[in-house]
């Protein structure tokens, strides 16, 4: 079995994470947040808010909501954290 270790220093910043999920925030207001689509449940209304830099986020039509990208990724992929990390290239084999 390998072990590995999670590299937060090594997350994508948020634009970089929404265009690997094929997606584009619009309108970023003045706390920080931006609109999009929510890829966790499809949909056709920019409802999930997305801090740009911290990356916590919110769906206001489904309710799923995370405190970074890796979890908006792994949620939209249906990924576990090692894979989700793994794929943002922020897990570190050892």
């Amino acid at each position: 079995m390998k072990h590995g270790q999670f590299r937060r220093d090594r997350l994508p910043d948020v634009r970089a994470a929404l265009d690997m999920l094929g997606l584009t925030a619009a309108k970023v207001n003045a706390s920080g947040y931006g609109q999009t689509f929510c890829p966790v449940h499809g949909e056709t209304h920019p409802s999930l808010s997305i801090h740009m830099e911290r990356g916590n986020w919110r769906c206001f039509a489904c309710g799923a909501s995370g405190g970074d990208v890796l979890e908006l990724y792994r949620r939209a992929r249906g990924l576990t954290f090692v894979q989700a990390a793994r794929e943002l290239g922020c897990w570190e084999s050892q």
